[in-house]
Order: structure tokens, then sequence, then C-alpha cells
């Protein structure tokens, strides 16, 4: 059973160089193959590493498999995607991000998130998995990541982010957050309306929008729900940490 088992369940390894900066050890991505490499177990027992898979719920033998050579189950990851966005066009107080707003987003980024992979995960610090979703919407602003950012205002200053990135004709939400201060004022809701509005500002309109989320993130299930979004896939989402060397509680400089 396990020899055919293992014939299912063929991966490699593929490095991660933004993440391996952010997390300061090599981050890898496993990913299924027809042409599986088995360098990456050796590594496992050696280095300290973050390696990442992320496998279909119905692949349990495989999660399995994985988990026997160490892996962790960490997350319930849901892809959604809606064809039509029930939510406003326009909002007074949403618009494209400039680089003035980089401060304040990255402030949000970095202390609004609970149910991401990297906060769920009991291995990685909480001051690094904020850390870490700072420096991904910070990146935006240094033109590294993602096709287009929206803002909404709160009290004079930026309430919330919606960072986009495009997929084909697919707008795809890469990150959202909305400020403690500024939350129940249907912030997400306005910026996502206009993001399916108006795309990233250049007169590009999305045939859908696609997002994901954690299962155990139920408030953001519900409210992109209510917008029109309906579930399309639900993976697995497994992390290693190699050898098990602590990771710093702040980034070196």
């Amino acid at each position: 059973m396990t020899t055919a088992l293992s014939l299912r369940a063929g991966f490699a390894a593929g490095p991660d160089l933004w993440l391996s900066g952010v997390l300061g050890r090599p981050a890898l991505r496993l990913i299924r193959t027809d042409q599986p490499t088995s360098d990456w177990k050796g590594r496992l027992a050696s280095e300290d590493l973050f390696v990442t898979a992320r496998l279909p719920v119905k692949q349990v033998a495989e999660a399995g498999l994985l988990q026997d050579c160490g892996f962790r189950t960490i997350d319930a990851a849901l892809t959604l995607e809606a064809g039509q966005i029930v939510g406003p066009s326009a909002d007074s107080r949403v618009r494209f991000a400039r680089i003035e707003d980089r401060t304040a987003v990255t402030s949000i980024a970095g202390h609004c998130f609970v149910y991401s992979r990297f906060h769920l995960d009991p291995v990685i610090p909480k001051s690094l998995a904020h850390q870490l979703k700072a420096a991904w919407a910070s990146s935006y602003f240094a033109g590294k990541r993602g096709d287009g950012m929206v803002v909404a205002e709160h009290n004079g200053g930026v309430g919330g982010f919606l960072q986009l990135i495009w997929v084909g004709n697919v707008l795809v939400i890469d990150l959202i957050a909305v400020a403690p201060q500024a939350v129940r004022q249907g912030l997400a809701r306005a910026m996502i309306g206009f993001a399916a509005a108006h795309g990233t500002g250049n007169a590009r309109c999305p045939i859908s929008m696609r997002v994901g989320t954690q299962a155990a993130n139920v408030p953001s299930v519900r409210l992109y729900e209510s917008l029109g979004f309906r579930l399309t896939e639900a993976c697995f989402v497994l992390h290693h940490h190699g050898r098990g060397g602590p990771y710093p509680q702040e980034k070196s400089s």
C-alpha cells in the first residue's frame, strides 16, 4: 500500500525567494509533479527550512504521506470566486492607493491579521507573522508584488486596503485588511465593490474576482458569500520547519 501511495504522490520542491528573505531561512514550496525529486526530503532533517505543501482536500492519502515526513496540517484554505459582485461600485471613502499611503497600509497589515496560515502556525512567532504581512503589503509600493491597490479612508486617514493581482482576466484579492478602529463600517465591502467596477485603474475590467481565505476565518467567508462569491476549491495547507530551529523574533536589518 505504501508503495502505491508513494507513486501517486510525486513532489518536487521549488524556492520562494521573497518568503525566504522575510523569514530569514530557505523557504520551499512543494508541488505535485510527474517528475518528482527526493532531494528536499534529506534537507528536512539537516536544515532550518520553511516548506509549504498545498493539496486538494480529497488527497487525504497524499497528505498522510507528508505528515509521515513531519509535515503538519495548518490550514484548510478556501478559494471563492464571483462573476458579479453584489456590492457598491462607488463609495466616497474608497480610492486607489498613493505612495503616501505606504506607512499607513504597512501598519495595518502588520497588526490586523489573525487567521493567516502564518498566524495559525504555532511554530512561527506572532511578531514574525505580523512582520511578514507588513512586508507583503509594503512590497506593493516597491513594485515587487501586486498589480493594484485600493484604500478606504476613515476619520481622515487610511482605514483599510485591498491589494490586487491579475490572473488573466480574473482579478484576485491578494491581501485585504481593515484597521480595528474602522471595522463594521462597510469598508471591506466598499473596497471589493470598487475593485470589481474599476479593476486596477487602467480601464481593464475583470470577468470575475477570486479570493482565498481560511476555513477558520468565518467572518471573511460570510462577507465574501454575501458579495456573491461561491466556493470553488478547498485545500489542505501543510508546513514543515526543517530540523526545527527557532525563528527570529525580529528580522535583522
